[in-house]
């Protein structure tokens, strides 16, 4: 009799390259589903969101709804494989969820609309998604004014004899906004310390792929805060040009008290700490402007401060930071964010009236690359080429996987 039920739950439905298991139709159970797509671990557990109780699986491609089920499929836009999905699609009962808080870097699909109309809800960066967390690296108010990292800038100033007065410490270098060409051309201007892989021009004995460090998984170790701390500037420029998309690089450098020369989110004024927490590039559109600009600063001491009210007055003066954080409290921190996303999908799963949601591009707004340089679309940029291309994916997988 076991051998039986076990035949019947390891029908196999989908086989590819990736996963030569066979796929499992889980049983209907009184609590829905949500079911995380392509992880890599098995496990299972459940969650009470007020009055609604669901049942979450993470799964590496095995376990799936069956067809006529209803449920909930997460998705984790950095892993997932439009090779390997739990198909086939219905609209009507099964719920597509997706979860992403990068660039677009390495799926262009969903910088275009048809990718994302295959969800139905969304959690990312941007304010307009289902659970937004657009302050995923700002920690709180309180790193924001903390003086723990701060080095005054008297003591900056004389430190000049042995450091350049900015840092750019890099080790992504093909990036969608091309910031190692802003980053050279600056370089014609201003005496830049460039660690990591990028346009290196200087060596740490402690910060070294070759001593064993790996930085990408340092980003927030002690010795490190305390390194970029010494700076008066650093180089901030996002990976790609999105609406809300806010990376460490910039949080670090507010928290550590170093001013961000700042290139990426068009949204970043509704972010700062104040209204001179940093020197966005947009207002200094070419390099030499910026330079001049850098050389005011650092022949002022009372100007350059102006950019670090929040260390040395301890003020935030921008509402709209505090009311963000104040109103959506999970977002900086990953295991909330998710559990808020969990209880969103588990009681629209509860929902006795089920409405068709679709995500659409204000949930992750990631226009045609633009470069930090020339602040505008570069046809010879390979990446508006990958942008194009992903246009065309997009449409395909939504013409495959929708029911018509």
């Amino acid at each position: 009799m076991a051998m039986s039920d076990n035949k019947k739950r390891s029908e196999t439905v989908i086989s590819t390259k990736k996963n030569k298991n066979y796929r499992i139709y889980l049983n209907n159970t009184e609590n829905p589903k949500i079911i995380f797509w392509n992880f890599d671990t098995n496990y299972k557990y459940s969650v009470e969101c007020e009055k609604s109780i669901c049942d979450v699986h993470h799964t590496e491609s095995v376990e799936m709804l069956r067809p006529d089920g209803e449920g909930a499929y997460v998705f984790y836009a950095s892993t997932i494989d439009f090779n390997n999905l739990p198909l086939p699609r219905n609209p009507k009962k099964m719920i597509w969820a997706l979860i992403h808080e990068e660039s677009p870097k390495n799926i262009a699909e969903f910088t275009h609309e048809k990718a994302l109309n295959l969800f139905n809800f969304s959690s990312t960066f941007s304010r307009h998604s289902n659970v937004p967390f657009p302050l995923q690296h700002m920690g709180s108010l309180e790193h924001i004014t903390n003086q723990k990292y701060f080095v005054k800038t008297t003591t900056k100033n004389q430190a000049l004899r042995e450091l350049s007065p900015i840092l750019y410490m890099q080790s992504i270098c093909d990036s969608l906004t091309e910031r190692d060409k802003y980053v050279k051309e600056l370089m014609k201007f201003q005496h830049i310390d460039s660690y990591g892989d990028c346009l290196k021009n200087k060596h740490s004995t402690k910060y070294s792929k070759r001593k064993g460090y790996d930085y990408l998984n340092n980003l927030w170790e002690e010795n490190l805060l305390r390194f970029i701390a010494r700076y008066k500037f650093v180089i901030t420029i996002e990976n790609g040009v999105c609406h809300d998309y806010v990376s460490e690089k910039f949080w670090r450098a507010i928290h550590v008290g170093v001013v961000p020369i700042y290139f990426g989110s068009p949204t970043i004024r509704d972010w700062l700490p104040n209204e001179k927490s940093a020197i966005l590039l947009e207002d200094y559109p070419k390099p030499k402007l910026l330079s001049q600009h850098l050389n005011k600063l650092m022949q002022d001491d009372d100007l350059y401060e102006e950019y670090l009210e929040h260390k040395t007055m301890g003020k935030i003066t921008n509402k709209k930071l505090i009311d963000e954080l104040r109103i959506r409290p999970y977002q900086t921190d990953h295991l909330k964010n998710e559990r808020s996303f969990i209880c969103l999908l588990c009681k629209k799963l509860h929902e006795k009236e089920k409405g068709v949601n679709i995500v659409t591009t204000s949930h992750y707004n990631c226009p045609k690359p633009i470069s930090a340089l020339s602040q505008k679309v570069e046809l010879n940029n390979k990446w508006t080429g990958t942008w194009e291309y992903g246009k065309l994916n997009a449409k395909t997988l939504h013409d495959l996987i929708m029911p018509s």
